[in-house]
């Protein structure tokens, strides 16, 4: 008898630990998502990002959060508002000698122009 309402209390601890680990997560990744990107320290080098060659490398963002709110703001201020001067048409990932690439496409309003830009991600690519 001991022995078995020894395993229901180290059963019933071990489910309280792994509800409030949970609960902690869950709040943590509530929280990551809920506050607005941090650009402050967010710095583009490189090229103009018309190639994988020239791409606009961006270094400092931190986290993925904070890399791909970069890319768009960088898009915006070349060509103004999202989805009143321009709206995204498709993004995709890439990998090419040990660097990560986002390659972005997007149309410009009200001219239907289709443009690519290139952004060098290795910096904060994976970072959470």
């Amino acid at each position: 008898m001991k022995k078995q309402t020894l395993f229901t209390l180290l059963a019933f601890v071990f489910l309280l630990t792994s509800c409030a680990t949970m609960q902690n997560k869950s709040t943590s990744m509530t929280n990551y998502y809920s506050q607005a990107p941090d650009l402050s320290k967010v710095t583009y080098e490189g090229g103009d990002g018309k190639t994988l060659e020239t791409s606009v490398i961006i270094k400092n963002a931190g986290n993925e959060r904070n890399g791909i709110a970069a890319e768009y703001d960088y898009i915006a201020k070349k060509h103004g508002k999202k989805f009143t001067n321009w709206k995204p048409a498709g993004q995709m990932s890439q990998s090419k000698n040990g660097k990560a690439f986002d390659i972005i496409n997007i149309i410009t309003l009200p001219e239907n122009e289709t443009i690519t830009y290139n952004f060098d991600i290795t910096d904060f690519y994976g970072k959470f």
